[in-house]
């Protein structure tokens, strides 16, 4: 059994990569059990999946696919429950009609929250797949106080500031980031974890898929990071599967706030102006409808 003691300054963190198979339910899960099992002997007591790591991305999704989902992300808390672990990773969840990208929080086998995806990736048509979610997820678990983003998220620094001024320690990150553009996902990385004072896991996929836009194949590199509120890379990964592990020093976080006091240095009021300025532009862009 793992340590089911409350939050303490010290935290082990790992990033379960593998190679996730479209529709391959059985294989998923057992790469998920595979790392779990190396995570929980390195110590872990927080284990971020990729997204969607059960199913990956479908271009159909139908209720045996929901259902096998389901049925994965049932076996993921039992082990949450068995080995006293956090867990974080993104599956598949239907919502009145629809189908949203949704990360389900597990503290030591229940359910503490779930975050649905904000923002869709529109170049690989992830909205005509997918449902957006419209709220963030702020937690307090034993591990610590825990933010969520999903993959395309980790573009959009507003949801990464909200986590900063909700006094988030932690955020975890499933994503399924392909090698084409691996440079910005180890970018944004450490651009969150260093504008935010806080520790950023984003666990990546292993593997090669096809695009769901136009059926070429994509390349995962695996390239999961552990980054610190100073933006040092604790622990990076190659393309192998199996479980990334870092030591999170949550002091760290507190620390970084004090020493380099950017909530108390920030001008709020100037922001307000700016954005209420480039509000209805915003709007128009978003609408596809920009001058």
């Amino acid at each position: 059994m793992g340590n089911t003691d409350d939050a303490s300054d010290v935290v082990t963190a790992a990033c379960l990569q593998f190679d996730v198979r479209a529709g391959d339910v059985a294989a998923n899960c057992a790469a998920m059990r595979a790392g779990v099992e190396e995570a929980v002997e390195a110590g872990a007591r927080l284990c971020v999946l990729p997204e969607l790591w059960a199913t990956s991305f479908l271009a159909e999704i139908d209720d045996a696919a929901l259902h096998e989902a389901e049925e994965a992300e049932r076996e993921l808390r039992e082990l949450s429950a068995t080995h006293g672990l956090v867990t974080v990773g993104s599956t598949l969840e239907a919502v009145d009609g629809g189908v949203h990208n949704t990360a389900f929080v597990y503290d030591r086998g229940e359910e503490v929250g779930r975050y649905r995806k904000i923002h869709m990736f529109s170049p690989n048509v992830e909205h005509r797949h997918h449902l957006p979610g419209d709220t963030p997820l702020v937690v307090q678990t034993s591990v610590g106080k825990l933010g969520v983003l999903i993959c395309y998220d980790l573009r959009f620094p507003e949801l990464a500031r909200y986590y900063f001024h909700r006094g988030v320690e932690i955020v975890a990150v499933p994503g399924q980031w392909p090698e084409a553009r691996s440079q910005h996902w180890r970018t944004l990385l450490r651009s969150r974890a260093i504008e935010n004072e806080m520790y950023v896991v984003g666990c990546n996929r292993t593997g090669q898929e096809n695009s769901l836009r136009n059926g070429e194949p994509m390349p995962f590199p695996g390239d999961s990071r552990i980054v610190d509120p100073t933006g040092e890379i604790l622990a990076s990964g190659s393309g192998d599967a199996g479980a990334l592990v870092g030591a999170l020093e949550l002091r760290k976080v507190r620390t970084m706030r004090r020493i380099l006091p950017i909530a108390q240095d920030a001008r709020p009021q100037v922001y307000r102006k700016l954005f209420e300025e480039t509000w209805e532009q915003a709007c128009r862009q978003a609408r596809g409808q920009a001058e």
